[in-house]
């Protein structure tokens, strides 16, 4: 299959990612940035509350009920937002005003004396040179679209996509394990909104997988981090470039979460962060161009994108409370320092950070994981991790020398202005120290403490510095090339006074030619182009190799191999769709159900079994002599049982030893079917019922 032949699978994808929750926000008077960079963070929220809601009332979640409901909210929105401004023109000034959707971008992008069709330009190749770049690593990664990433946690994701097209339940409540026996939380957002895909085009779930990641990644991603920097930099034409020319060069996010685990809910998650993060700059009254105006729409909108985040990943919502903490803060302190001034409320916003900062410690303490699989460990030096943190080079990866410079000098501007920047250093402050601590301290309590909410993995940790070092490495970009651009002004203006007492009618040629040929921003435009093609060095080629390297598909591969795929593709012409396969899950087996549709007593490596299916998987190769396994078999239609061998993706402590007299066909009552090398599919012929 040829990357030319998923443009379906694309255009599925960008309507179910992006379709609803621009139609919602089209519907609230939304435009500009704003419209564009949070419609897929509103649409994985409506997607993800709807695939919770629809099973109390008994209506199956697929694209039919996901786009009903939307277009129902869109128009309810429109008619809320008519009122309120009907209203308004009735005399209710204040219901008028928030009618309309009041944000920042609400006006056009200023010029600054850059050409308007430049200024026009300006956000669409902001959101371009990323999209181009992410989206280019990510195919080169993944090869084929129908590859896949050969690690344990794929057998999960890819199963759980499949369980939700195949139930038109997508709910997070109880989408567990997969199984009846282990029904519990777990975030789904991801899961859900790729499962429509596969609904809506028949696309095998790994391409729909993979298709998602892109659109995520390549699209959201830049969206998103653009949208933050509108917020916590400014509302102009340099700092939005920077922002979407340098989200490409970082390592740790987008492209980590992808070379390991794969951690594609995380993926998600933190694609969707800093809009998130920027709604609550915005909300708060923090951004440059409104200072202490709080925004009820901008509050509004938050709380729209908030479960979209945290059905996506619990964590990245933790992560969201601590690094909006220092704006939080930041709030008080300003309030505090003009407490002199009309209106400011110091001893109102004193309190409300303290409670704030409760709320974040009791989520803090009460949303996280069951530490009983977080095996990771320090393995380096404080010094070390810190110069990871300020390179961009998290997990080892080659020093990001441009993001290096730009980050320093973003903390150099920072710290200049430190009375109204000191709470973006502090935000950049608590990423690191979260990464420094998790990569770098000792085993214990306080560890523990701060990073056990991510598993105590440096991995997911390193994969939030990117939205927290990205405004600091904007300051400095915009600094630098401002610093450029009045060197040269500079030279300019000396060179005029030189020709001024020497011939002063050619003194007024050039005076009226000095701010468009050398002060012109274009300049700077330039640089920051170049800044970010320069981000695409040696840094990332560490973290693409990786990448490669997980979807491989190889003879040896540790999850599949080829003969396994091969033999799994056969399997939709060999099994009846009712019927039942059993197979070790941890020998990759169990992506049966992903990729032929097929149902497995075990559809993921961990979870729950009931006492039948612990049965067949200990004893199905005795349906031959032992009764009590015949009848689990025909309970559960468990006629089928595929041998990957005993390579296994995650050994564990017990072994599946229900398959050992397969190999060599020394079970009574059990047929060969099919192989391929050494993949082989079994049939039991001893039960009744088979």
């Amino acid at each position: 299959m040829s990357w030319w032949a998923t443009a379906p699978a694309f255009a599925s994808t960008l309507l179910v990612f992006f379709g609803p929750g621009l139609l919602v926000l089209a519907a609230a008077g939304v435009r500009r940035l704003s419209l564009a960079a949070l419609s897929a963070p509103i649409s994985m929220s409506i997607g993800s509350c709807l695939a919770v809601v629809l099973p109390f009332i008994g209506v199956a979640y697929n694209p039919v009920s996901y786009l009903v409901f939307s277009v129902c909210l869109a128009a309810a929105v429109l008619l809320a937002r008519r009122i309120l401004l009907t209203k308004g023109a009735a005399g209710f000034a204040s219901v008028r005003r928030y009618g309309d959707v009041a944000l920042v971008d609400n006006q056009p992008l200023p010029r600054e004396s850059l050409p308007a069709w430049v200024v026009r330009m300006l956000v669409p190749v902001a959101i371009a040179f990323p999209a181009a770049i992410i989206g280019t690593r990510y195919i080169a990664a993944f090869d084929a679209p129908g590859n896949f990433s050969q690690t344990f946690d794929n057998v999960y994701h890819l199963n759980a996509i499949r369980h939700i097209a195949e139930t038109q339940n997508g709910s997070a409540l109880t989408l567990g394990n997969l199984t009846e026996g282990s029904q519990a939380f777990y975030p789904a957002a991801m899961h859900d909104l790729m499962a429509l895909v596969v609904m809506m085009t028949g696309t095998a779930v790994p391409v729909a997988v993979n298709v998602g990641t892109i659109a995520l990644g390549a699209l959201v991603w830049p969206l998103s981090c653009v949208f933050l920097i509108s917020r916590i930099v400014g509302y102009r034409p340099i700092p939005l470039l920077a922002a979407g020319v340098l989200c490409a060069g970082m390592s740790g996010f987008p492209y980590m979460m992808v070379a390991f685990g794969v951690l594609y809910p995380n993926h998600a998650a933190i694609a969707v962060l800093p809009v998130a993060l920027g709604l609550a700059v915005e909300a708060l009254g923090m951004t440059p161009a409104r200072r202490r105006s709080l925004s009820i729409s901008a509050g509004l909108l938050a709380a729209a994108v908030l479960p979209g985040l945290a059905l996506a990943h619990p964590s990245t919502l933790i992560a969201l409370l601590a690094f909006a903490g220092p704006v939080v803060a930041g709030r008080a302190v300003r309030e505090i320092q003009d407490a002199k001034s009309e209106g400011s409320r110091p001893v109102l916003w004193g309190v409300l950070f303290v409670v704030y900062a409760g709320i974040t410690l009791v989520a803090w303490l009460k949303v996280r994981p069951s530490l009983a699989f977080a095996p990771w460990t320090p393995f380096q030096s404080n010094a070390r991790a810190i110069g990871e943190v300020l390179g961009s080079a998290p997990m080892g990866a080659t020093t990001a020398w441009v993001l290096l410079i730009l980050t320093v000098a973003g903390i150099y501007v920072a710290a200049r202005q430190f009375r109204t920047m000191w709470w973006i250093l502090m935000m950049f402050v608590v990423g690191g120290v979260l990464y420094m601590v998790v990569s770098s301290w000792s085993l214990g309590w306080f560890r523990t403490f701060l990073t056990g909410v991510w598993y105590n993995d440096s991995f997911r940790l390193a994969a939030l510095l990117p939205v927290v070092t990205l405004p600091l490495s904007v300051l400095g970009a915009e600094w630098l090339t401002g610093l450029l651009r009045r060197t040269r002004k500079a030279q300019a203006v000396e060179g005029e006074g030189a020709i001024r007492s020497a011939n002063p009618s050619i003194a007024r040629k050039v005076r009226g030619a000095v701010p468009t040929v050398t002060g012109s921003p274009l300049a700077a435009v330039a640089v920051l182009l170049v800044l970010g093609l320069g981000t695409q060095g040696g840094t990332l080629a560490g973290v693409q190799d990786r990448m490669e390297e997980v979807f491989a598909l190889e003879e040896d591969s540790p999850l599949l191999t080829t003969d396994e795929l091969a033999l799994l593709q056969r399997v939709p012409d060999l099994v009846p769709p009712g019927d039942v396969i059993v197979g070790n899950p941890r020998t990759g087996a169990s992506l049966v159900y992903a990729f032929a549709d097929r149902r497995t007593i075990a559809p993921h490596i961990f979870g729950e079994r009931t006492d039948a299916e612990q049965a067949l998987l200990d004893h199905w190769d005795e349906a031959g002599f032992n009764v009590a396994v015949c009848d689990a078999i025909e309970s559960e239609r468990a006629y089928w049982a595929l041998d990957f061998g005993d390579q296994e993706i995650v050994p564990g402590d017990e072994p599946y030893i229900g398959f050992r007299a397969l190999e060599d066909q020394s079970a009574p009552g059990i047929s060969l079917v099919a192989e391929e090398g050494d993949a082989r599919l079994y049939r039991v012929d001893a039960c009744t019922g088979s």
